[in-house]
């Protein structure tokens, strides 16, 4: 559970995001701090990570001010846990002093507590990875995966194929090629098959079986 109670208002856009890698809802108050947890999902080495995690102390105008960070990453790898804060680049920018002063005593309270901070805004995105990634996770539930047993034995001989060729493999009919759709994203979104989510996805992409998967 959150330590900060979102609040709701006009500047804001609040909601819960579904997420598959830690079994609940995740809360956010921006569409950037939604997007930001959709790319920890497809990053394969975060373990798992929770948001408004911490409350933190810093000092301002001789006060102190406490501060809940946005996110806490927790990593499958040797990395230090790391808090995120989630900012669009013009608060940023407009905020640059005070935030500065602010994100130094927060760093340095954090490397005292084997820790890292990361500013995280919506220049760190590839638009076009974004896009991807958000078509992909509406293939996150499926009612039934049967067919994707199917789809599996298609690929078992073949290295690379395109989007379009599966479907042409698996039937000519449009319809019978409608009903597998779902069933391929789903592949490639829990990384049974991998292709480059950096280019734009098209009936030309390409679909390969992810290596350590073969059999």
């Amino acid at each position: 559970m959150p330590i900060r109670k979102i609040p709701k208002n006009y500047r804001s856009v609040t909601g819960t995001f579904a997420s598959i890698k830690n079994g609940c809802n995740i809360f956010y108050e921006s569409l950037l701090e939604r997007d930001f947890f959709l790319t920890l999902e497809f990053d394969e080495n975060v373990k798992s990570y929770e948001e408004q995690p911490i409350q933190i102390f810093y000092k301002h105008l001789n006060k102190n001010i406490r501060y809940t960070p946005d996110c806490l990453v927790h990593y499958k790898d040797n990395r230090l846990p790391c808090i995120y804060e989630v900012k669009y680049s013009n608060e940023i920018k407009e905020k640059k002093v005070f935030l500065k002063q602010k994100f130094d005593q927060i760093e340095e309270y954090l490397d005292k507590n084997d820790m890292e901070f990361k500013l995280f805004t919506e220049l760190d995105i590839n638009p076009i990875y974004l896009e991807n990634i958000k078509f992909l996770y509406n293939f996150s539930v499926l009612k039934d995966i049967s067919k994707t047993d199917l789809i599996k034995k298609l690929f078992k001989n073949k290295k690379l194929e395109s989007y379009e060729n599966i479907l042409k493999i698996y039937s000519t009919n449009k319809y019978e090629q409608a009903e597998i759709i779902p069933y391929i994203w789903h592949l490639v979104l829990t990384n049974y098959l991998t292709t480059d989510l950096n280019k734009p996805f098209s009936k030309k992409t390409i679909l390969k079986v992810k290596d350590n998967d073969k059999t």
